[in-house]
């Protein structure tokens, strides 16, 4: 049961109850149950309503005593005479005004104020040259490259930063951080309070605190507070955000950041970051933003990837690895194993809560198939055992997948979508355009086993290209010739130069 359905729950029997128990008791009791009741609700439920209880229902007032509001105070007063005289007549505190003055009884709420102080406990500082807003840190493409920028910031003369979680899940890359940031897990409060006030609290600790720059990569509250409040965000903070690639949904629309929050606080935000060029040119062609606002970052590689093991590839076997949901297409992957008959698939990949059951099962029948489970992290595939391997995704933005089989020299056919068709081209690999065309596929991974020695050779020319276009030295040097992102003070004590726009 969740928060809603267990307030909803208790909320009717305190119906029940009131209505049954002042028949009997009397309204004494049903005003000393009501205040108990009232105490209850704003302790374990601050987040469903702000009604408080009227004087006459919470304690006694003797009959001969009629109950006065508050008058309004002299100071109040006083200003409005001062701006009806000199802006206009009528703010005058008239006699008529003043008797339909009513009075308000604003809720005492504290679990908000209580949670911005924890919120602000945690940051050791008031000045922040960076501040990462994330959703979570786990095993994934987009959280290895949030903590690249992360560390990038951390090391620069000078630099101060703070990392902002705020969806709830498991974060078990939390611990790659590197220490001295800040990280104020805002995802702890999601349901404590409403989603209005935990916006509230996290867009007064941006405007507090004295943040330089903002980098946004995929925490949607932090994207609604810019559609929100993001002239207040911008006064002092330079606003940055990552964008890779559409989402889409189960009718096959596409959905995601750019679509649902671009169009309403783009003109808050410096510069759209994205790791391929394809898709900031699906975004200029389809709203018109102007080119310039985007700049290309190519994720930098895992170091530890840098280091190719001794290619030792036997038989007619191919490899795929990635997660078993609709975007990683794991029906195209039955449809090519069923048919290549005499080849072997080894499939490594947990599969995702919400996708249908009836593949993977099909998959787990196949004598040609062999699933093997999660992996932990792409440098632990075998990929120097196989000849060849293959990637079948619907979407994508430039895949870490990706990017690690080219640094393991491993022949790659591969669906040509986002910015997979920047590594994987016809000198480098095997891409295949037409992405549904299932006999393609078939066609380019028979291309690979039947003539080893040129696929292994198109697999080197790619891992040469990714060492030079992927480094970590190119990305850190791409983020600090791009203009706004690092303090001018922290650019020239680094030794950089700025490059204009």
């Amino acid at each position: 049961m969740n928060r809603r359905s267990a307030f909803m729950f208790l909320r009717f029997v305190h119906l029940v109850l009131d209505r049954s128990l002042t028949s009997v008791f009397g309204s004494r009791f049903r005003q000393n149950y009501i205040r108990v009741s009232y105490r209850i609700k704003t302790s374990l439920f601050p987040e469903h309503g702000a009604y408080i209880p009227a004087p006459s229902e919470i304690g006694p007032i003797p009959q001969s005593i009629v109950w006065m509001p508050p008058a309004i105070p002299d100071w109040v007063l006083d200003e409005m005479k001062n701006l009806a005289r000199d802006i206009d007549p009528v703010l005058y505190p008239t006699d008529q005004f003043l008797a339909n003055c009513r009075y308000y009884s604003f809720p005492v709420l504290p679990r908000p104020g209580k949670i911005y102080r924890e919120m602000m406990q945690r940051c050791s500082s008031d000045n922040y040259t960076h501040c990462f807003a994330i959703p979570w840190l786990k095993r994934g493409g987009a959280d290895l490259v949030a903590l690249k920028h992360i560390e990038v910031a951390s090391r620069v003369p000078g630099g101060k930063v703070l990392v902002i979680m705020t969806e709830p899940g498991d974060s078990p890359w939390v611990s790659r951080i590197p220490i001295g940031v800040d990280v104020v897990d805002v995802s702890r409060f999601v349901g404590a309070v409403s989603h209005d006030e935990l916006l509230l609290l996290t867009v007064r600790m941006l405007v507090q605190l004295q943040i330089s720059t903002l980098h946004i990569i995929n925490s949607r509250h932090v994207w609604e507070i810019m559609c929100r409040y993001g002239l207040a965000v911008t006064q002092r903070t330079q606003v940055f955000a990552s964008i890779y690639c559409d989402d889409y949904d189960c009718y096959g629309q596409p959905v995601g950041f750019a679509r649902q929050y671009l169009p309403d606080c783009y003109r808050w935000l410096t510069n759209i970051f994205s790791d391929n060029n394809a898709f900031p040119a699906l975004l200029h062609q389809t709203y018109g933003y102007k080119p310039d606002f985007f700049r290309v970052l190519k994720s930098p590689v895992d170091t530890r990837l840098l280091v190719t093991a001794i290619r030792e590839p036997r038989g007619r076997r191919v490899l795929w690895a990635g997660r078993l949901d609709r975007q990683k297409r794991p029906d195209l992957l039955l449809a090519v194993a069923r048919a290549l008959p005499e080849v072997e698939f080894y499939v490594y990949g947990d599969t995702v809560l919400d996708y249908k059951t009836s593949v993977i099962g099909s998959l787990r029948q196949l004598k040609n198939v062999r699933m093997l489970g999660g992996f932990n992290g792409v440098e632990s595939l075998p990929f120097s055992d196989f000849p060849v391997f293959l990637y079948t995704s619907q979407w994508d933005g430039m895949p870490t997948m990706v990017i690690a089989a080219a640094l393991a020299a491993i022949p790659i056919v591969a669906s040509k979508v986002g910015g997979v068709g920047e590594i994987v081209t016809e000198a480098r690999g095997y891409p295949v355009a037409d992405i549904e065309n299932v006999s393609l596929y078939a066609t380019r991974i028979n291309e690979v086993l039947d003539n080893v020695s040129l696929a292994e050779s198109k697999a080197i020319t790619a891992r040469e290209y990714v060492v030079k276009e992927y480094s970590p030295e190119a990305f850190e040097e791409a983020l600090f010739n791009i203009s706004g992102y690092m303090p001018d003070s922290i650019i020239v004590s680094a030794g950089f130069g700025v490059s204009e726009g």
